[in-house]
């Protein structure tokens, strides 16, 4: 695991959080499902909602339940996502991966109302959406060559919309104004467009110019912030996405 040192312990809380929420008496989740997370799916987003809400100065325990609900939105869109792409997935485990998908996204709502954060849902609703929107246009492009603006247009919703969103949720915790809750959003979202551009093998120079732009929104940031956990989730996406070393 690439180092994030200031969010080393929240990151470990969360993904012990999600395996106990997760875990049945018979199974557990990589049990019940066919899907293996690489080092992003697992930590992206969470440490995306824990850099900014910690760099704000808010180190509260609603970081740590924002961090794991948006991780469970992306697994339910992972687990949905391996009913779409596998078309050798059986009648039987297609219906079953729906059941455990729409699952992990009732684990979200449960969080919201157990952790008080249930403003956050309308937020959170829309980007879902977004989501589903970005997978219905791929759908509709399924039978024609796309371009690249065209790929980057659906990743945004089916994936910077959700890091976009973690960036945003990090920084209104912490009760930042507006412009800068913003500046935020636009970060999260161009990290997330990069790692998503990186998965679809879009090429590195499409990446570095997405990780260029999410530079270029760190830098315009407020000099009265923590930058240290944003320069420590930089350098770890970028490292992750093999773009070379960091300066």
């Amino acid at each position: 695991m690439v180092s994030l040192p200031s969010i080393r312990e929240e990151l470990k809380e969360i993904q012990d959080r999600l395996a106990d929420e997760i875990s049945f008496k018979s199974a557990t989740f990589s049990e019940l499902i066919p899907l293996e997370f690489d080092e992003l799916e697992h930590h992206a987003c969470p440490a995306i909602v824990l850099a900014v809400s910690n760099a704000c100065g808010y180190h509260g325990r609603q970081a740590v339940s924002m961090a794991a609900i948006i991780q469970f939105v992306f697994m339910a869109d992972k687990v949905h996502s391996l009913m779409r792409e596998d078309e050798g997935i059986s009648e039987e485990l297609r219906q079953f991966t729906v059941l455990v998908g729409d699952f992990l996204y009732g684990k979200f709502f449960l969080g919201l109302s157990r952790d008080k954060l249930l403003p956050f849902l309308a937020p959170i609703a829309g980007v879902i959406g977004d989501m589903s929107i970005g997978t219905i246009y791929r759908w509709l492009g399924r039978e024609h060559e796309l371009s690249i603006e065209e790929i980057l247009q659906i990743l945004e919703r089916e994936r910077a919309s959700l890091t976009g969103l973690a960036a945003r949720v990090g920084a209104e915790l912490a009760g930042m104004p507006l412009n800068v809750v913003q500046r935020f959003e636009s970060f999260g979202s161009q990290l997330g467009l990069a790692w998503a551009a990186h998965t679809a093998r879009l090429g590195e120079k499409v990446v570095a110019k997405l990780m260029d732009k999410a530079q270029a929104y760190l830098e315009a940031l407020p000099d009265t912030l923590d930058f240290r956990p944003l320069n420590e989730l930089f350098i770890y996406m970028k490292l992750s996405l093999k773009l070379g070393e960091v300066e």
